[in-house]
């Protein structure tokens, strides 16, 4: 089985994507599916903060990605 999740990831793709992954992924395990350094980001479901070892729920993931420069 799978869960689906809308994922918005800010400022790259904001009008966001489908994603199914396996059930008992963790964000961790969500962010490794996108290549998407765990370190660089703030992730929310639903516009709550979730921690990167919670399970995926069904629900809209937005991923904030750090921009630095100057």
């Amino acid at each position: 089985m799978s869960t689906t999740i809308k994922v918005k990831i800010f400022p790259d793709n904001p009008d966001g994507q489908i994603i199914n992954v396996p059930d008992d992924s963790t964000y961790e395990d969500l962010l490794n599916i996108m290549d998407i350094n765990q370190e660089l980001v703030i992730l929310l479901n639903d516009g709550k903060a979730v921690p990167i070892d919670d399970i995926v729920v069904e629900g809209t993931v937005t991923i904030l990605k750090a921009i630095s420069g100057g």
